[in-house]
């Protein structure tokens, strides 16, 4: 009798023999006509919950503890609250499972309702979500059963990972210092106050930014040359001032954190009256090290009196509590690897600023990430009379809910203030109009030419490329996340025993810059030959007849500028990052038949052709560095 009135919610691989009036599956895309997929269902309604999740961050921070909001409370210097770099405020959807969860979570209780649904059964073994529903049934009064199926979840994690997940949070936090110091800290020297003093007498200004990411020859001889920056490093070499460049080093394939440091080595000696090089770890001195372990406790004890918070984990109105889907990030921003790591990045900021001059002014890359928040509070305790400016890196997507905000708290001051750079540079058309619309102030935002898209230059045309009917090569283009890397060469090993791939004599394989090396696995695990190409895509288009990209890459918004047919990755139980998304003539694939037929059918997708601002003489720039 329950199953005839109950919602049946079928996890991962799981089936339901008896009889139901809704039938939901909760990570499959393509189900039966009369049964729901819930992923499905997010596609459609992302926008109005993407609202309700900013909304509901907004209002998780105005909580009262002990007489002040949650986000004053978590005050750990004079101008920066914590608040800010908790990972369920971040809202990273690269780093973050739990956000589309929750996503997944707010659309399975729509549906219930509009079903008129008065019971639940959950099949499938994800504990976090079985105490979510059981949680939520009860509140309501209604039936709810969960079966345990055979089937276990394969965790992502595997090896040391995986047991220290078990470990008490505290150990994680000294597990990450212990991996951060083998992998990063015993490579490279503290800077010395002799040299900091020289430093300060000289002033310049102060860039941080990425690293690799790089032209590797131009490098490699001791000309520092940065794909984020590219045409912009002649402008810099002709300012009337020292430009001391601050790394910001990522884990990249084949490129260990050794050779950066002979890198940076090799440009010092290049120019050094110029341009001077850092790692940002080199500001971690002894004793800053031990102020960055009391920063640390302090965060921890902070974080011990919000544990009644875990209540205020519901949309309103709504009685459905999803603080277990986020109750690991939560407990890993307040007491885990994720705290230590930011009371790191905090003090290494904090010495960075003292030491490095950075008047008129310090640029940055902006992507809304937790260490920003850092540096900007370095700057401004340290730095009072530098322009902050921070600059736009990559495409304003609907669903990276980084750059988003409820516009709520662009007008929070004082001790739980955002804090935000002088000036926004964004580089697309498209994206001034975006970051506005949030909230973000019109008066901070600058528009600016398009440094890393130049080779896009005159290259608009939507019928320049002529596919031929066979002899094509195609490029596939990895994402930043192993998930989505994994589902991208699944599809094409199960395209290629199809016949998928009976057109193309060439296969490259373009890894993300910032992809480790454990995530090249999925690769060599293709059964067709391939290559892999490092070299930037620039040099690479002329000679592409079709790719296929991860859900994540811009490189695939670049592609379809020159008129490269597109194949896009869709999002398989994640939210669509993809810049692309939105547009007509954008061939999403979620399975491998949908991309046998676009791998023989390909056709370009239609853009804006004034999209990006692509001035080579750089005078946005100019006037904003110079003025």
């Amino acid at each position: 009798m329950v199953q005839n009135i109950s919602l049946i919610l079928l996890d991962e691989g799981e089936n339901w023999n008896g009889e139901s009036r809704v039938i939901a599956h909760w990570t499959e895309l393509n189900v039966a006509e009369s049964q729901e997929s819930i992923p499905q269902r997010v596609e459609e309604r992302a926008l109005r919950i993407k609202a309700e999740y900013l909304a509901w961050v907004h209002d998780l921070g105005e909580i009262s503890i002990k007489g002040e909001t949650l986000g004053a409370s978590l005050k750990v210097l004079n101008n920066l609250s914590y608040w800010w770099m908790i990972a369920p405020v971040l809202k990273s959807p690269f780093e973050s499972d739990s956000l589309y969860t929750v996503f997944k979570l707010r659309t399975l209780e729509q549906l219930y309702f509009e079903k008129n649904c008065c019971g639940l059964i959950y099949q499938g073994n994800n504990l976090a979500l079985h105490r979510t529903l059981q949680d939520w049934c009860g509140k309501l009064g209604h039936p709810y059963r969960r079966f345990c199926s055979k089937k276990k979840i394969v965790s992502r994690e595997k090896g040391v990972r995986k047991w220290l997940r078990k470990l008490p949070y505290w150990v994680q936090a000294l597990a990450f210092l212990i991996k951060s110091w083998y992998l990063r800290f015993r490579h490279i020297s503290p800077t010395r106050s002799g040299a900091a003093k020289q430093l300060c007498e000289e002033g310049g200004v102060t860039i941080v930014t990425y690293f690799p990411n790089i032209d590797m020859e131009k490098t490699r001889r001791g000309e520092y040359w940065s794909q984020y920056w590219r045409s912009l490093h002649p402008v810099l070499d002709q300012l009337p001032f020292k430009i001391n460049w601050v790394w910001f080093y990522f884990e990249s394939s084949g490129f260990k954190f050794e050779e950066a440091v002979s890198l940076r080595d090799t440009c010092n000696q290049t120019n050094p009256k110029k341009n001077q090089y850092f790692f940002i770890e080199e500001f971690l001195t002894p004793s800053a090290f031990l102020k960055a372990l009391m920063l640390y406790l302090k965060i921890y004890r902070k974080g011990l009196r919000l544990k009644d918070v875990q209540s205020a984990f519901s949309f309103p109105g709504s009685s459905m509590n999803f603080f277990p889907i986020m109750e690991r990030e939560w407990k890993a921003s307040l007491y885990g690897n994720i705290a230590m790591e930011g009371a790191l990045r905090i003090v290494m900021f904090d010495c960075m600023a003292k030491i490095l001059p950075a008047t008129p002014w310090g640029l940055f890359t902006w992507e809304n990430l937790s260490w920003e928040f850092g540096l900007i509070s370095a700057w401004r305790r340290h730095q009072k009379n530098t322009k902050i400016f921070a600059c736009q890196i990559g495409f304003f997507r609907d669903f990276d809910l980084r750059l988003y905000s409820d516009p709520r708290v662009f007008q929070k001051t004082g001790n739980e203030a955002m804090l935000l750079p002088d000036k926004l540079c964004v580089y697309d058309n498209e994206g001034i109009p975006v970051v506005r619309s949030t909230g973000f102030p019109g008066e901070k935002t600058a528009k600016v030419e398009a440094l890393r898209y130049f080779d896009l230059k005159g290259g608009y045309s939507i019928y320049k490329k002529q596919l031929p009917a066979s002899g094509r090569t195609l490029l596939v283009i990895m994402g930043i996340t192993d998930r989505e890397n994994q589902l991208q060469f699944q599809l094409l090993r199960e395209a290629a025993v199809m016949g998928g791939v009976a057109n193309y004599s060439q296969i490259l394989i373009k890894p993300h810059p910032a992809l480790s090396p454990g995530g090249l696995k999925p690769v060599y695990e293709l059964n067709f030959e391939f290559s892999i190409k490092n070299q930037s895509l620039s040099e690479l288009w002329p000679v592409i007849d079709v790719v296929f990209g991860a859900n994540s890459t811009g490189a695939t918004w670049e592609a379809s500028w020159f008129g490269i047919p597109v194949i896009a990755l869709g999002a398989v139980n994640s939210l669509n990052l993809n810049p692309l998304a939105g547009l007509p003539g954008v061939n999403f694939v979620t399975n491998s038949s949908d991309l046998v037929e676009q791998l023989k059918n390909p056709f370009p997708v239609i853009l804006d052709d004034h999209f990006f601002t692509l001035d080579e003489d750089l005078k946005l720039w100019k006037d904003l560095l110079q003025g």
